[in-house]
């Protein structure tokens, strides 16, 4: 009579292939997890360069001769703080990545940096050498990324979880 063989015995393949996969995802983990390290420590200098930048150019329009900010210095204030605040979430997202917080906030970090990329877009935008093709995509991409947050909020507070449901 036959016997059966291992595969038939473990459906889902054998005691030992099952261990190794374990522990092939476990040393992933660990090296997404230094990798993001990495990156975090990165961030903290692109961080503190977008601050820095910031500060100095603020420092450049009140040091200015003239009382009234022009459009121009205006433009760049809000850029610089922009890349900023656009530097904190990636740093935020990555953050959760070091720790092993996957799912949900992961994905409103990054939609978040893609609104504030979009908001940036459009604060340093020159609307008279800008095509209509131009802002309507814009204005998609907004569009389509609020209701994506929109979306995930919606889900969030539904108590719906992507660890229990993979």
């Amino acid at each position: 009579m036959n016997q059966p063989s291992k595969s038939e015995q473990h459906p889902q393949g054998s005691p030992e292939a099952h261990a190794f996969h374990g522990q092939l995802l476990r040393l992933y983990g660990g090296f997404e997890r230094g990798v993001a390290a990495v990156l975090l420590l990165g961030m903290i200098v692109v961080i503190c360069l977008a601050a820095w930048s910031f500060l100095r150019s603020t420092a450049d329009a009140v040091m200015a001769s003239d009382a009234i900010l022009d459009y121009r210095a205006f433009q760049t204030l809000f850029d610089r703080v922009l890349a900023a605040v656009i530097a904190l979430e990636l740093a935020h997202s990555v953050h959760q990545m070091v720790t092993g917080k996957h799912g949900l906030a992961q994905v409103k970090t990054v939609i978040i940096i893609g609104i504030l990329a979009c908001v940036r877009k459009l604060i340093l935008l020159e609307i008279d050498t800008s095509s209509g093709a131009f802002l309507l995509g814009l204005g998609g991409m907004i569009v389509a990324l609020g209701a994506i947050y929109a979306l995930v909020h919606w889900i969030e507070q539904r108590g719906f979880n992507l660890a229990t449901h993979r």
